[in-house]
C-alpha cells in the first residue's frame, strides 16, 4: 500500500534489482573481484621495487590503486581497498625479510612512512569516491531525464496527432452545415419570413466562428512546430502586401482607408507566419478602429520604426506596428489581451485566439509583441522582429 501524505517523485525510480548494495557503484562481486587482483599487482609491485631500491617510501603507491579502486567502486569500496592496499604492503615486506630496511619518518621525523601511506590511501578513498559517485549518479540522473523526455515526446506526438484528427473531423461537418445554411438562404430569397431569416443567419455565424476557432487551434499548434532551421531573411513589403490582399473585401466593405510606409527593410523569421500576424493585426484595425454611433471609417496606418533610444541588443530589432483610430483600450485590459481566448468586447467578435497566435509566433523568433492605447485616443498594436544587415523596398 501507499503511504498517503508523500507527494510522488516526478522521476521514477530504478528497479531494486539494479539498485547498489552498501553504497557500491558496482556489483559485490565486481568489487571483490577488484579487491582481490589490486592485492596481487601491489604485493608484487611492492616486493619488486623493494628489492630493486631497498625503500619503503614505494609502498605509498598504494594511494594510487586505492583512487582506482574508489572511481569504480564508490567510497566504501575506497574505504576496503585502502585496507587491501595497506595489508597488501606488510605482506610484501614480509617476503623481503632478508632485505635490511629502514622506515622512513616524515615531518620532522614524527610520523612513520607506513602512516602517511595509509593516510593518502583513506584521503584517496574519500575524496575519488565521492567524486566518482556523483558522477555516477549524474550519469544515471541524465539517462533518466532522456528517457523521461523521449517518452514525453512520443506522448504529446501522440496527443498532437490525436488534436489534428479531432480538428479536421469537427471541421468538415461544420463546412458542410455552413455551405448549406447559405445555399438554403439563397434559395429561400425572400419568400421566408424576417425570423426564419434571422436564425439561419445566426446558424450561419456560428458555423463559421466554430471553424475559426478550429482553424486557429490548428494554427497555434503549427507555430509551436516551426523549426528554427526554416526561418530566413525575407523582405518585409512582401508579408505586407499579401495580408492587404487577404482582407482586400472586408477593406472596401468597410470602406477602409489605408496608410502605408512606402519603403520595408528586410527582416529575419518565416514569411508565411509574419504575413498571419499582419493578416490579425489589419482584421483587428478594421474591427475596432470605427464607430458606428459617430459614422467614423476605420483609418488604418501601418508602418515600422527603430527605438535608437535602446541598449545595443534591441538595436538589432525592428518594431512594425498597426495603428487604427477607434474608441482604444481600457488600461487594466490591456495584460490580458495576448492571452488565449481573450475577448475585448462582449458585444463583438472578441479577439479570441488571434493575439495569442500572434504571441506566439512573434515569441518564436525571439521578438516581442504588445500593444499602446488610450481610451478615446485608438490603438497602436506592434510586434518586433530581428532584423537583416540588408534592407529591401
Amino acid at each position: 500500500m501507499k503511504k498517503k501524505g508523500k507527494t510522488p517523485s516526478l522521476l521514477p525510480s530504478l528497479p531494486a534489482k539494479k539498485r547498489s548494495k552498501a553504497g557500491f557503484i558496482k556489483p559485490l562481486k565486481a568489487i571483490v573481484a577488484d579487491l582481490a587482483l589490486y592485492f596481487v599487482i601491489n604485493v608484487i609491485w611492492v616486493h619488486v621495487m623493494v628489492l630493486l631500491i631497498n625503500d619503503p617510501i614505494v609502498t605509498m603507491v598504494g594511494a594510487l590503486w586505492v583512487g582506482i579502486i574508489a572511481y569504480r567502486g564508490g567510497v566504501v569500496a575506497g574505504l576496503l581497498g585502502c585496507l587491501v592496499v595497506t595489508a597488501s604492503n606488510y605482506v610484501a615486506i614480509a617476503f623481503t625479510s632478508g632485505a635490511e630496511l629502514e622506515v622512513p619518518y616524515y615531518f620532522n621525523n614524527k610520523m612513520p612512512g607506513f602512516v602517511l601511506g595509509f593516510i593518502q590511501c583513506l584521503v584517496a578513498a574519500l575524496v575519488v569516491g565521492y567524486i566518482s559517485q556523483l558522477i555516477h549518479q549524474l550519469r544515471k540522473e541524465i539517462l533518466l531525464r532522456k528517457k523521461i523526455q523521449k517518452d514525453l515526446e512520443e506522448k504529446v506526438a501522440e496527443l498532437d496527432a490525436f488534436g489534428h484528427t479531432v480538428a479536421h473531423d469537427l471541421k468538415n461537418p461544420l463546412m458542410i452545415i455552413n455551405i448549406s445554411i447559405d445555399g438554403l438562404i439563397k434559395e429561400i430569397g425572400s419568400d421566408t419570413t424576417v425570423k426564419a431569416k434571422k436564425l439561419l443567419d445566426f446558424i450561419s455565424d456560428g458555423t463559421k466562428q466554430m471553424i475559426n476557432i478550429i482553424e486557429s487551434i490548428l494554427m497555434l499548434a503549427g507555430v509551436k512546430k516551426i523549426n528554427p532551421r526554416e526561418f530566413a531573411a525575407f523582405p518585409m513589403c512582401e508579408c505586407v502586401n499579401d495580408a492587404l490582399n487577404r482582407m482586400k473585401y472586408n477593406i472596401e466593405n468597410n470602406g477602409v482607408v489605408i496608410k502605408r510606409a512606402e519603403q520595408w527593410p528586410e527582416v529575419f523569421g518565416y514569411a508565411p507566419w509574419i504575413t498571419e500576424v499582419w493578416a490579425n493585426y489589419i482584421s483587428n484595425a478594421i474591427k475596432y478602429g470605427k464607430n458606428k454611433d459617430s459614422n467614423i471609417k476605420p483609418v488604418i496606418e501601418i508602418g515600422y520604426d527603430v527605438q535608437m533610444n535602446r541598449t545595443e541588443m534591441d538595436q538589432r530589432y525592428t518594431r512594425f506596428w498597426v495603428r487604427d483610430n477607434g474608441d482604444g483600450i481600457e488600461k487594466e485590459k490591456i495584460p490580458t489581451l495576448f492571452k488565449e481566448f481573450s475577448r475585448l468586447h462582449t458585444t463583438e467578435n472578441g479577439y479570441g485566439l488571434g493575439l495569442s497566435i500572434v504571441k506566439s509566433i512573434v515569441d518564436k523568433f525571439g521578438g516581442k509583441a504588445g500593444v499602446e492605447s488610450e481610451p478615446g485616443k485608438g490603438s497602436l498594436f506592434y510586434f518586433s522582429l530581428p532584423a537583416s544587415e540588408s534592407k529591401g523596398k
